[in-house]
């Protein structure tokens, strides 16, 4: 058995945690520096048993892709917490002020993944021999919108940035 010069290799480099851009605009504000992590994106293939006779086997089925989670610093400007609240008039919600604006107010696929916009999450790294940062891949959620916003929480005992917490729902990604 030959042995491996995996980590002897100059060629090699993991990807990095901390590596990372969102490119992500929310009712025409850039919220690419705000992202403090991601998931990347994942699925699920459900199988299918089948009965014979003693035996089961099993055979793929459906995939569905899972949601991620965003998490943003909320900063004083732009205001995140106002660009995310805003998102809700954005995809057709309106304020219950009257039983007419409770009852007349529904939100569309077309609204809610329009609203949202382009979501991508860039990989980054750097070239062999380079210390110039690359995009060394991209992850493209397609059709993407907000399915849960958590806007933090406020503590004296606390130093910390507010953070929010979204969760987003894709019908699929790509990888670039």
């Amino acid at each position: 058995m030959a042995k491996s010069n995996f980590w002897l290799n100059p060629e090699f480099e993991p990807k990095r945690q901390f590596r990372f851009l969102i490119e992500l605009t929310i009712g025409g504000q850039n919220l690419q520096f705000l992202a403090r992590s991601v998931d990347r994106p994942s699925y699920t293939i459900s199988d299918n048993p089948h009965q014979f006779f003693n035996h089961t086997f099993y055979y793929p089925g459906r995939i569905t892709w899972n949601t991620i989670s965003l998490t943003l610093v909320d900063p004083v400007n732009p205001n995140g917490a106002e660009v995310l609240y805003e998102y809700l008039s954005s995809i057709g919600i309106e304020k219950p002020t009257s039983n007419v604006t409770a009852t007349g107010t529904t939100i569309t696929k077309e609204s809610a993944t329009s609203a949202l916009g382009n979501l991508v999450i860039k990989e980054m790294g750097t070239n062999p021999g380079s210390p110039d940062t690359v995009v060394k891949g991209n992850w493209q959620l397609l059709n993407a919108f907000i399915t849960e916003v958590n806007f933090g929480n406020h503590s004296y005992d606390s130093e910390d940035m507010i953070d929010i917490q979204m969760t987003l729902r894709y019908d699929w990604a790509e990888y670039q």
